[in-house]
């Protein structure tokens, strides 16, 4: 496509005045144009990154609350671990306590079986909830593992009986 003429195209080669528009760029402009895109670059994405900040902080989920009953503090996470070799347990007693209100964020079950059942707790302060979880699923012997990777770790084995 051919370039469109203005009034300038017009004018014979030899004439002084050519616009502002084009004529050559001197080094010096070329360098206040490089140094405004670069300030321009900075300041926006300043204020982005900034402005992202501002905004993960304010819309960020808050930490959950501890939830106190008749002082035991019900919103400790329980893992459940099914190790009993049927893989169905697993989901069944985490939601039996989540119908009890207690917070179970994890139901796992595992390829190799566990020998035996037990509520392993990371704290000696966690027994008094240890203790309340014995009464929604049955008695259950009470260890503190300290390198447990969960708080409270309701470890099925193969010799979980559950209750009918």
């Amino acid at each position: 496509m051919a370039k469109k003429t203005d009034a300038l195209d017009l004018l014979k080669p030899d004439f002084e005045q050519v616009g502002r528009h084009r004529a050559r760029k001197t080094a010096r402009e070329r360098w206040f144009e490089l140094l405004w895109l670069a300030v321009a670059s900075a300041v926006l994405s300043l204020g982005g990154y900034f402005g992202l900040q501002y905004a993960v902080a304010t819309l960020a989920t808050p930490a959950p609350q501890k939830t106190i009953v008749k002082g035991v503090d019900i919103s400790t996470p329980i893992t459940v671990i099914d190790g009993t070799g049927t893989r169905q347990y697993a989901a069944r007693i985490g939601q039996k306590l989540l119908d009890a209100n207690y917070v179970v964020p994890y139901s796992v079950t595992l390829d190799n079986d566990l020998p035996k059942t037990v509520i392993y707790i990371q704290k000696e302060d966690s027994r008094v909830l240890a203790n309340r979880i014995q009464l929604v699923l049955g008695e259950m012997p009470v260890e503190v593992k300290a390198d447990a990777k969960y708080p409270i770790e309701v470890r099925l084995g193969l010799d979980f009986n559950p209750e009918p």
